[in-house]
C-alpha cells in the first residue's frame, strides 16, 4: 500500500539518486514554475537587501536600541513558527479523506511526521525508526546552527584585529571558499567560465568594500599603532587577523554548503520539516548565546527591549528571507545564493541613495557592472 510520503514524492516528481555517486548530486525538481521562481529570486534579493536599511532605520541617536542576540533569536523563532504553519497547510492539502474532523487531521499529521522522521535517506518507509536512526537523521541539522554561531562570534573577534573596511573586503573570500567546498561536497561541476564569473563576483565585493575608505585613512601597516590610532578609521590587519579571517571564510562557506548537502541528501523530507528542524537547533544555540550576553551586560532578560515597528519589520522580512534561502539551497544551489547576496549589496546601495541620500561613487558603478557581468557569464 502506498504511503502518504510515497504518493507525495511521486506527485512532486522528486529526482532520486540512482547510485551512490549520484547521491551527492541529486537535484529535487523545482516545485514551482520557472517564471515564478525567477520572480521569487527578485523578491529574495529585495528582502535580503532590506536588512541594512532597516537596521539604520531602527537606530536611535546613532545606536541600535536592541540586543543583536535578541533580534537573531526572535527571527529564528519566527522562522520556526512560519515553517510549522506552512507544514500544517501542506498536510491539510495532502489529506485525501473527506473527513475534516480535528481528530482525524491530528492523526493524519502524526502519521506524516512519523514518516518524515523515520524514512532513511532517499527511501520511503512508514515503519518506526529506532532511537539511533532518528538521532542520525536529526543530528546533522544541528551542525549548521553550531557553525553559524561560531562564525557570528568569530566575526566580532576578527574586527579587533583589523579595521571594518578590511574585514568587509576579506570577508568576500567566502565566495571562493563556498564555491570550492560546493564543488568538493555537492560534487556538481563548475566550468572555467563559471569560475571566472565567481572571480568577477569576488572582485566586485572587494571594490565595493574599499569604496567606503577615504585616501586619508590608508596607512602603511608599519605605521599603525593601535594604542594611538583609531582602529576603525585606519586600514590595518594583524597576522592573527589573517588567520582568523581565513578560518571565518572557510567555516562560513562550509556551514552554507553543508546545509545544502543536508537538505538535498534527505530529499524525501518536506522542506518545511527540514527548515523547522534547523530552526529548533538555531533557537537552542542562539538562546544560550542570548542568555550568556544578557547575564553579562543587562541581566534583565527583556528580549523585546528596544524593539520598534521597524524592528518587527526587520524580524518578519529576515525570517521570510531565511526560509527563501533554504528553498534556494534545496531546489537550486549555494552558488545562486552567492549571486543573491552580491546583487542585494547593489540594491542596498541604491536604496540608501533613495532613503538616506547616499552619494554614489564611480567605484559603485564599476562594482555593479561586474556583478551584472558575473550573473550573465555564469548562466550563459
Amino acid at each position: 500500500m502506498e504511503t502518504v510520503r510515497e504518493k507525495t514524492a511521486n506527485e512532486d516528481g522528486m529526482l532520486m539518486p540512482s547510485s551512490k555517486e549520484d547521491e551527492y548530486l541529486a537535484q529535487p525538481k523545482l516545485p514551482v514554475p520557472r517564471i515564478l521562481f525567477q520572480l521569487m529570486l527578485i523578491g529574495g534579493v529585495l528582502l535580503y537587501s532590506s536588512y541594512t536599511i532597516l537596521i539604520h532605520l531602527c537606530e536611535v541617536d546613532g545606536h541600535v536600541p536592541f540586543s543583536n542576540a535578541a533580534a537573531v533569536l526572535v527571527i529564528e523563532v519566527t522562522k520556526l513558527l512560519l515553517s510549522i504553519g506552512m507544514f500544517l497547510v501542506e498536510v491539510k492539502q495532502e489529506q485525501q479523506h473527506s473527513s475534516v474532523s480535528v481528530t482525524h487531521y491530528l492523526g493524519f499529521l502524526r502519521t506524516r511526521l512519523r514518516e518524515e522522521y523515520s524514512a532513511e535517506d532517499g527511501c520511503n518507509t512508514s515503519s518506526s525508526a529506532t532511537v539511533t536512526s532518528k538521532f542520525r537523521l536529526v543530528a546533522p541539522f544541528a551542525v549548521p546552527a553550531i557553525l553559524y554561531t561560531v562564525t557570528n562570534n568569530l566575526g566580532i573577534v576578527i574586527q579587533m584585529e583589523m579595521d571594518p573596511a578590511t574585514y568587509q573586503v576579506l570577508g568576500n573570500f567566502k565566495i571562493l571558499s563556498t564555491a570550492i567546498l560546493f564543488r568538493l561536497i555537492i560534487r556538481r561541476p563548475i566550468s572555467y567560465r563559471q569560475w571566472f564569473a565567481l572571480f568577477l563576483l569576488l572582485v566586485a565585493g572587494i571594490i565595493n568594500g574599499y569604496a567606503a575608505c577615504k585616501p586619508s585613512q590608508i596607512y602603511r601597516l608599519t605605521n599603525f599603532d593601535a594604542s594611538t590610532s583609531n582602529s576603525s578609521s585606519v586600514l590595518h590587519i594583524t597576522l592573527k587577523g589573517i588567520v582568523l579571517i581565513s578560518i571565518y571564510c572557510t567555516v562560513s562557506g562550509f556551514a552554507s554548503v553543508y546545509t545544502e548537502y543536508v537538505l538535498k541528501k534527505r530529499v524525501h523530507m518536506s522542506l518545511n520539516v527540514q527548515n523547522a528542524t534547523l530552526y529548533v537547533f538555531g533557537i537552542v544555540t542562539n538562546g544560550f548565546l542570548y542568555v550568556f550576553q544578557e547575564s553579562a551586560v543587562a541581566g534583565s532578560f527583556n528580549i523585546l527591549r528596544g524593539f520598534s515597528v521597524y524592528t518587527w519589520i526587520l524580524v518578519v522580512t529576515q525570517a521570510i528571507s531565511g526560509i527563501f534561502i533554504g528553498f534556494v539551497m534545496k531546489y537550486a544551489s549555494n552558488i545562486l545564493r552567492l549571486f543573491i547576496i552580491s546583487s542585494a549589496v547593489i540594491v542596498t546601495t541604491v536604496l540608501s541613495v533613495l532613503i538616506f541620500g547616499l552619494v554614489l561613487k564611480t567605484s559603485f558603478f564599476f562594482s555593479a557592472g561586474l556583478v551584472v557581468c558575473a550573473v550573465i557569464l555564469y548562466h550563459l
